[in-house]
């Protein structure tokens, strides 16, 4: 934020497997939110929702990092401010690293389908949960 008290922080790297975005089929209520700063009431609410254990929720929020235990996958949101910050589109390059690839956001697009953000070009749309995609998870601070 302004201040630069509070803020967001993404992990160095992507998880080392493509995850599934899991429960396709299944609304998850809750894990709508779009908007900086949903993403990690998001996150619970997939874990609480989704019993499948082996998604990018779940990976996410059982991950530590650098001493931390609060990450999480970031909203839809969140992770185009990613890519257009520490992406392809960051004034910087692509500092943080990220593949030319898709990578799930926590936001719910329907029963099928979630969104996610393409780092190789920053299109945004829903895509099938059942369809295993890279996964950057984000912290607050």
């Amino acid at each position: 934020d302004e201040t630069g008290q509070h803020g967001l922080v993404a992990a160095i790297e992507d998880l080392a497997e493509y995850y599934e975005w899991g429960c396709n089929g299944t609304s998850i209520s809750g894990a709508d939110g779009q908007f900086i700063g949903t993403g990690y009431q998001n996150t619970l609410d997939i874990v609480a929702g989704c019993s499948d254990t082996n998604t990018a929720a779940y990976n996410a929020l059982n991950s530590t990092v650098g001493g931390y235990t609060d990450w999480h996958l970031p909203s839809k949101d969140e992770l185009y401010e990613m890519y257009s910050t520490i992406g392809n589109e960051g004034l910087e390059g692509n500092i943080g690293g990220f593949g030319n690839n898709w990578y799930w956001s926590s936001s719910e697009y329907n029963n099928f389908f979630a969104w996610f953000v393409n780092f190789g070009n920053g299109a945004t749309d829903g895509l099938n949960k059942n369809y295993t995609a890279r996964v950057r998870f984000i912290r607050a601070f």
